[in-house]
């Protein structure tokens, strides 16, 4: 196959008969038979994710606050997230515009009807939060996400997944429309408002919007966050 092949084609063929071997064993033991788009999804997922921590630099463990931290005054901070519906061939997406005291700005979740992997619907949350920010009219923020790979992407410190490409050029094709944008990394624990807006989006048709206000189902969260923020400063 190496001599035939090119190195790329070889590990994406390994990585499906992969797939395919954990799965069989996953239904012999009573787990659910996977279709062919979640079968090869997953397992391009789970390559991108494993040459990506091999080859892009990693930030030092200080820039990788395992909690929520307010933004600077007189910003924002947006955070967004995607998640997978893979028995509605689908992903959601969660955004929470916040400013330097914890208030949220605005909060938005939204369905794309799309058989997109993990990377992808991360991807198009960064996207739908630099759109959210725009429709806000908000031009000084920081945007944040919890895939230290697409953060790096975003970042120019390392080049996007090609999966992606195309919607991070995008994205970093947008940042001129402001006058300032930052891009940061958190750990899930400091991202979970917007974690559960992008879960939240599986029980809706298209799009959900919230002004000056957040939807109460993640209220808890929010507060946990302005908390824990306030203790540590």
């Amino acid at each position: 196959m190496e001599k035939k092949w090119d190195l790329g084609d070889v590990e994406k063929a390994i990585m499906v008969a992969w797939a395919l071997w954990t799965n069989r064993n996953e239904v012999r033991h009573g787990g659910k038979l996977k279709d062919d788009n979640a079968l090869v999804y997953g397992a391009m997922d789970y390559l991108l994710e494993y040459q990506n921590c091999v080859d892009s630099p990693v930030l030092p463990a200080t820039n990788m606050p395992a909690l929520w931290s307010p933004p600077p005054p007189m910003s924002y901070k947006i955070n967004v997230d995607g998640a997978v519906f893979g028995a509605q061939k689908s992903v959601g997406v969660g955004v929470v515009i916040r400013d330097d005291e914890g208030r949220v700005m605005g909060a938005c979740y939204k369905k794309l009807r799309a058989p997109m992997g993990a990377m992808e619907a991360e991807a198009k949350a960064f996207e739908v939060g630099i759109q959210f920010a725009k429709d806000m009219l908000i031009h000084d923020f920081i945007l944040e996400g919890d895939s230290l790979i697409l953060v790096n992407a975003l970042n120019e410190t390392s080049p996007p997944p090609s999966a992606v490409a195309a919607i991070v050029l995008s994205s970093l094709s947008a940042f001129k429309d402001f006058r300032r944008v930052d891009v940061s990394h958190v750990k899930r624990s400091g991202n979970w408002p917007a974690h559960l807006l992008a879960k939240y989006a599986i029980g809706i048709s298209d799009f959900a919007v919230c002004v000056e206000e957040s939807p109460s189902f993640i209220d808890q969260a929010l507060l946990q966050d302005v908390t824990l923020a306030s203790s540590i400063l």
